[in-house]
């Protein structure tokens, strides 16, 4: 009945909210205890000659330390409630400027670049800061599922303009690596789920959650040589 599901987005909604309250409790007290561990490694190292061979012990440790705070920040970032500060955004020029401090790891992992930017993209409207997360982040997992063999990296930017719809600008990012398989597919939005051994799982789930709050969409097509994000985000 009506009643029960009101009942349940209750539930739910108060679970969130306690998740965030307990994540952002344990976030703060683990904080600190890393940063330590990870300076009294630093500091061992500096006090050991370089071919000690605890050095390779140590960078393994430190190399854990980052994850873990790695981990907690998208943790952080996840459950807390975002202010976004909306302005006219030109995705086209997001995309370029990104790509420019991307070209050095591009040309280590022998990943050519295919870019396909309209020109006279309509602006949207969002916060710059929050879109140049989506788009580093898929960028960033195109770019890994072809390393390291290489391949290449297209991205599309065009307006979709709609007779009885708002007109989007949509951009896809393609890669031809190896596919997600179908069944990590459809979970990949979902946190905590990945499918790499030092990913956080957050990623795609922070990316979703700031295109829905630019009221936008994201969709992802996979098969066995390649995968594309398409992400519309509403033209001013």
């Amino acid at each position: 009945s009506e009643q029960e599901e009101y009942k349940t987005r209750n539930q739910i909604l108060e679970q969130r909210a306690t998740l965030a309250d307990i994540t952002a409790s344990f976030a703060h007290e683990v904080r600190n205890p890393i940063n330590n561990i990870s300076t009294g490694l630093q500091l061992l190292a500096v006090n050991l000659s370089k071919d000690d061979p605890t050095q390779e012990n140590i960078s393994r440790l430190r190399n854990d330390c980052d994850r873990l705070a790695d981990l907690v920040k998208s943790g952080l970032s996840f459950v807390r409630p975002v202010e976004y500060k909306p302005e006219p955004v030109d995705l086209g020029r997001v995309i370029t400027n990104l790509m420019d401090r991307w070209r050095n790891r591009l040309a280590r992992t022998q990943v050519k670049y295919n870019p396909q930017i309209e020109a006279n993209i309509p602006q949207v409207e969002g916060d710059l800061r929050a879109l140049e997360q989506v788009f580093t982040n898929l960028i960033d997992n195109a770019i890994q599922a072809m390393e390291p063999a290489g391949g290449i990296l297209t991205i599309n930017v065009r307006h979709i303009g709609e007779a009885d719809e708002r007109s989007h600008v949509e951009v896809n990012i393609l890669d031809n690596g190896p596919g997600i398989p179908p069944e990590a597919k459809e979970h990949i939005f979902e946190p905590f789920y990945t499918t790499k051994s030092s990913g956080t799982g957050l990623g795609l789930a922070i990316v979703k959650r700031i295109v829905t709050a630019h009221k936008g969409s994201i969709h992802v097509s996979s098969i066995p040589g390649g995968t594309m994000f398409r992400v519309r985000i509403p033209c001013m």
